[in-house]
């Protein structure tokens, strides 16, 4: 009996940590990982270890059939697998093509997959026995699918905001300027800090400047040494072009310097994000008029500045794409006399994670009146609110194994109630209760086993699917073009533990129940 306890155990201290995971994701780690594998390892070979309570668990759950009726399931099995195989086949002669066939021979594989699993499972097991295991797979599918989601979700935005941010960011308090003595010695400081593979000094705009008709961002860069994000994300253009000197016809705007070939030369040059330049209808070589309001000039008319347009970036973040534009640190420094600018330098590490942890040594190296902001500080709402809908839509699914569990009390009481009469014969013959309640433990384990492993196959196969068929999304609303997705071991192991768990926890009534009946109550009444 104390093995029995032992091994409840285990599975309780998995369910627990797992659970504790999936709620806390700076729990999913390689330790964590590993000790839910050993936890749930343990459990299982607790049970499974002993031949006779493996045969007679199992053989419970197995429904005797007659020849006809598994023909007809093989049959089934048959046609559903080739019908996916068909649908599989008909999704990539569509692909690119026919976006409506595209979606009917998705449809048709999810449903032949779901057939599959179904005809399997009555080949195992009986029909309750089925609409039991049916449950759990339904339950660890939804769960697998809604993290990776989450989880695609935080990737691309993490991404997307690291791209074109910097990892580390240290802002002097005050009216620092970019050549400044205070600049020079952020620098030097940070000259040898361990992980970081580029610092560069930045201006940013105290508040959004008119760009044409549109409120947006404005960023200074270094060339050197801070344009190597906003190479990678140009679809026309070339940065080198923000330290080359533009004009703009006189028509364009109103200037302070005129040539007499009637041009007006610009007072710098602008690279537009793709939607921004898109909504302002301009292209390479136009010239846009960037007004400062609230500037620090005491005139009534907010100063007027002409910037030529020499590139457009797209990084696929609708936020950055609509409302933010680049230009060179000397430029940026003509329209910081007009308004401040937000000065500071910008550190890019090696692995962004590491950002987190050496904001502490920054500031120890520091020991000035400086602000030190993470990646993860600077978007705190969002990344925040991120984490929090991942862990209220996983608990909440929790609830679907959960359901799924009754149906496992339910059908193991059955099979006791329906099993009184061996129960009794056992119990007469010396079995223990240990062993009659490991027997049942085995037959829950199994339903629990069988669900989970099936739910996560098919739980990877919609993720899957959803990747080929790239489901699209309003960027508008969601920021990003199309539904990502992010399968993460780590998260598919806690899954696994937390429903193997909650389906031994289940199953301890109708094994107590069994272990504690009568044996001469079997025989009487049987």
């Amino acid at each position: 009996m104390s093995r029995l306890v032992s091994t409840v155990l285990e599975f309780a201290l998995a369910g627990i940590v797992a659970v504790a995971a999936l709620a806390t994701p700076a729990l999913q780690k390689p330790v964590v990982t590993g000790l839910l594998v050993a936890l749930v390892l343990g459990g299982m070979v607790g049970l499974y270890r002993r031949p006779f309570e493996r045969f007679a668990g199992l053989r419970y759950l197995h429904r005797t059939q007659n020849p006809r009726r598994a023909r007809r399931l093989q049959i089934g099995m048959v046609i559903a697998v080739a019908a996916g195989l068909g649908g599989l086949g008909l999704f990539f002669f569509a692909r690119g093509r026919n976006r409506t066939v595209e979606t009917v021979a998705i449809l048709i594989v999810l449903a032949c997959g779901l057939a599959v699993v179904l005809f399997f499972l009555l080949r195992l097991f009986s029909v309750f026995t089925t609409v039991s295991t049916m449950g759990v797979v339904l339950g660890v599918t939804s769960l697998i699918v809604v993290l990776a989601v989450t989880s695609g979700f935080q990737r691309e935005f993490q991404e997307k905001v690291l791209a074109l941010n910097a990892h580390l960011i240290v802002i002097p308090y005050g009216d620092v300027d970019v050549d400044s003595v205070e600049a020079d010695e952020i620098e030097t400081k940070l000259r040898d800090l361990p992980g970081v593979v580029r610092r560069a000094k930045f201006l940013f705009s105290a508040g959004e400047v008119m760009i044409g008709n549109i409120g947006a961002n404005l960023k200074g860069i270094d060339l050197d040494q801070g344009a190597d994000d906003l190479r990678r994300a140009l679809i026309d253009g070339s940065v080198q072009d923000l330290a080359k000197p533009a004009h703009c016809a006189v028509a364009a705007a109103t200037a302070t310097a005129t040539d007499d070939g009637g041009r007006v030369e610009a007072a710098g040059r602008i690279i537009l994000g793709n939607e921004l330049a898109h909504r302002l209808r301009l292209k390479i070589g136009d010239c846009v008029s960037i007004m400062v309001p609230f500037s620090n000039a005491g005139d009534a008319a907010p100063p007027s500045f002409l910037f030529k347009v020499v590139g457009r970036f797209q990084m696929g973040f609708n936020e950055y794409d609509t409302r933010l534009a680049y230009v060179s640190l000397a430029d940026a420094r003509k329209l910081a006399s007009a308004r401040q600018s937000v000065f500071g330098v910008e550190l890019r590490f090696a692995d962004p994670q590491q950002a987190i942890p050496m904001a502490k040594e920054v500031r120890r190296r520091l020991d000035g009146p400086y602000r030190v902001v993470d990646w993860q500080e600077l978007n705190h709402n969002l990344f925040t609110a991120l984490k929090m809908q991942k862990v209220i839509i996983s608990l909440l699914l929790v609830l679907i194994i959960l359901v799924a569990a009754f149906n496992i009390i339910a059908s193991l009481t059955m099979i006791v109630l329906s099993k009184v009469r061996e129960i009794a014969i056992m119990k007469s013959m010396g079995a223990p209760s240990a062993m009659l309640a490991r027997l049942f433990l085995v037959a829950g384990t199994s339903v629990g086993g069988v669900g989970t492993v099936l739910g996560i196959a098919c739980g990877l196969m919609v993720c899957g699917l959803a990747q080929l068929y790239g489901y699209p999304l309003d960027p508008k609303v969601y920021l990003i073009g199309r539904l990502p997705v992010d399968i993460a071991p780590r998260e598919i192991v806690a899954v696994a533990a937390a429903t193997l768990a909650i389906c031994v926890l289940a199953t301890l009534y109708p094994s107590l129940r069994a272990s504690r009946m009568r044996a001469v109550d079997g025989l009487r009444y049987n």
